[in-house]
Order: C-alpha cells, then sequence, then structure tokens
C-alpha cells in the first residue's frame, strides 16, 4: 500500500525486453530508475522475461471495446501502461529489432491502438504529457540497427500515449567490459532518469 507522501509522486515504468536475468540492457535501465527516484518519482520495473504471455493473435476481440479479450500476463501490463506518468523502454537489439519478449508485448498494444485512434478512448489515466524513453544495446558497432528498431518503438509509444522524448543507444556490448562497469555510460542513464521527471514537471 503507498504512502499518501508516494501516490503524489509521478510513476516510471520501466520495461525490460531483455532474454537475460542481469542484462546490459538490464543494468542501464536500473540505473535510468535510480535517477528518476532522485528526481522524486516512483518507480517500477516489469521484467518480460518472467511473463508468460502470447503475441497478438489479431482476432479482433478489442474491436468494440480497446480491450484485449486474451486472459495472460499482458493484463498485468495493460493497467501499468495506463497509469504510469512516464516508461522506460529497454530492450537489446537482435537482428536489427527490438527481442522477441519485446515485440511480442509490442504487437498485443494493439488494443490500445484501437482504444486510441478507432475508438477516441483515452488510453492515459494520468494529466499531462507522457515521456517515453528508448534505451537499447547492441553487440557491434553498426549503429544503424538502432535506427531500425526506432520506428516499432516509436509506434508503440504513439499507441500507448507517450512522447518518444528521448533515446540512449550504447553500442560495442560484444567487447568488454560489460555495462556494469561502464561508469561513464552508467552516469548518462542516471541522468536521464532525472531530467525525464523534472523536465515533465516544469
Amino acid at each position: 500500500m503507498l504512502e499518501p507522501a508516494d501516490e503524489k509522486k509521478p510513476l516510471v515504468l520501466g520495461i525490460l525486453g531483455s532474454p537475460r536475468k542481469r542484462s546490459n540492457t538490464g543494468v542501464l535501465l536500473e540505473k535510468v530508475m535510480a535517477g528518476a527516484e532522485q528526481a522524486g518519482a516512483k518507480t517500477e520495473i516489469v521484467v518480460l522475461r518472467d511473463l508468460v504471455y502470447e503475441s497478438c493473435r489479431h482476432c479482433g476481440g478489442c474491436d468494440l471495446t480497446g480491450f484485449c479479450v486474451v486472459m495472460d500476463d499482458m493484463q498485468v501490463i495493460f493497467p501499468k501502461l495506463r497509469a504510469a506518468n512516464h516508461l522506460v523502454l529497454a530492450s537489446p537489439i537482435q537482428f536489427s529489432g527490438v527481442s522477441g519478449e519485446t515485440k511480442m508485448m509490442i504487437d498485443r498494444a494493439q488494443c490500445l491502438w484501437v482504444a486510441k485512434y478507432r475508438l477516441k478512448q483515452p488510453v492515459s489515466e494520468v494529466e499531462g504529457e507522457r515521456n517515453g524513453l528508448f534505451v537499447a544495446t547492441c553487440g557491434g558497432s553498426d549503429r544503424r540497427v538502432f535506427d531500425w528498431a526506432k520506428p516499432t518503438v516509436k509506434a508503440f509509444f504513439n499507441s500507448t500515449g507517450f512522447k518518444y522524448w528521448e533515446e540512449l543507444l550504447e553500442a560495442n556490448m560484444d567487447e568488454p567490459p560489460p555495462m556494469a562497469e561502464r561508469a561513464d555510460a552508467q552516469a548518462r542513464a542516471k541522468e536521464l532518469g532525472r531530467r525525464m521527471v523534472r523536465e515533465a514537471s516544469v
């Protein structure tokens, strides 16, 4: 149960799409959330690999209501997306796109797309502009893979009611050191978390 003071704090929701439990992308996400907490937000991280859910069936079950009819763990994520003030989507780049776990979750946001664009319903339960931050890592040095993944993330943010506010894209993760030892990248992540909250409150 939240304390009264916590109820007034903005909520920053982090979604981790890495298939690994302790990942480079996860380290960055944790630092972003730490920065957001320093700026006065409450935070929550959803780890997709811990959930059981499937991709969109394209069954049309959400067409009249804007709510997904498939009863799996995505039903935990949908209300969190509606309640969050800001969103941090963190995924490694795999074959020039977001991870499979992340893409499955994004495809299931079809119901929110229906609600927003077809049924003209609100997809946010909070007031004000909501920022979306994309955090991604890749193994090689070719940063074009980030550009190929971004349209999918931007479409997801648009459909769920978040502005594509900023991005943190770290390459060369196949080379040492691991993210846990890259102080400069961690500092950038923490600062983005602080900015996400502070700029929205100005």
